[in-house]
């Protein structure tokens, strides 16, 4: 098990040092062992900050996270959405090494790694790299496999990104309305930041499924139209031999 100092482990991590001691004092990441006077940290420490990390880039809060860790995941429980104890699709780190980079780039070389910095899905951060939204990185990618372009596949991230905050804004304003009338008729005021973390489980479960739905409904739509259109159209020989 590697072993870091303080310094150390805020560079391999991309978390400054000052935010290390913080997250200590808060709970969410454990104490350093000593080694005489030095205090020192393992990968125990690494893992735990990337998940902190990972878990943040998701929308969850420093107190939500302590929470997270504190608790044994329990099946149905909102906690499991986003532990990395639990098996979930979360992602462990909003940064990545050359050698991490490498492997997720494979074959397709350093033009797309250009292109992807220049869209700001990467940014170089000393000897690493940061990734603001990694699930949009991966969908780049799987873009770019297919023959959409990075440039293309930006705006795309931009279109989804929008709509999504459109339909966010409506779901918390139309949550908002309904709470704030209790069964009686009677106005009842309410604190959604109290919910937060549940709604934002709610949105992890059911927003990636409904909208990869939509996503294959629409595709299926477009083919049968599609389809459609080639059959009516006139054939071009036939009505050239007709003349």
């Amino acid at each position: 098990m590697d072993r870091y100092t303080r310094a150390e482990l805020a560079d391999v991590s991309g978390v400054a040092s000052r935010t290390i001691r913080y997250y200590h004092s808060l709970g969410v990441l454990p104490r350093p062992g000593r080694a005489g006077k030095e205090v020192v940290y393992t990968d125990e420490h690494l893992d735990r900050l990337r998940d902190i990390v990972a878990m943040q880039a998701r929308g969850l809060r420093l107190d939500a996270i302590r929470e997270v860790f504190d608790t044994e995941p329990q099946a149905g429980d909102w906690r499991t959405l986003f532990d990395p104890r639990a098996g979930q699709a979360i992602e462990r780190s909003s940064y990545l090494d050359d050698a991490e980079l490498v492997a997720m780039l494979g074959e397709r070389g350093t033009d797309v790694l250009t292109e992807l910095a220049s869209a700001g899905y990467l940014e170089q951060r000393g000897a690493q790299w940061f990734v603001a939204d990694r699930t949009m990185l991966k969908a780049a990618l799987v873009l770019y496999d297919v023959g959409i372009d990075v440039t293309l596949s930006g705006v795309l991230r931009t279109l989804i990104q929008s709509r999504i905050a459109e339909l966010a804004d409506e779901v918390v304003g139309t949550v908002r309305d309904a709470a704030e009338t209790g069964y009686g008729g009677e106005g009842v005021g309410v604190d959604l930041s109290r919910f937060r973390d549940r709604l934002l489980a709610m949105a992890w479960a059911v927003g990636g499924a409904t909208f990869a739905a939509e996503v294959e409904r629409a595709a299926a739509e477009d083919d049968t139209a599609t389809e459609s259109d080639t059959a009516t159209r006139p054939d071009p020989v036939r009505v050239a031999g007709g003349r």
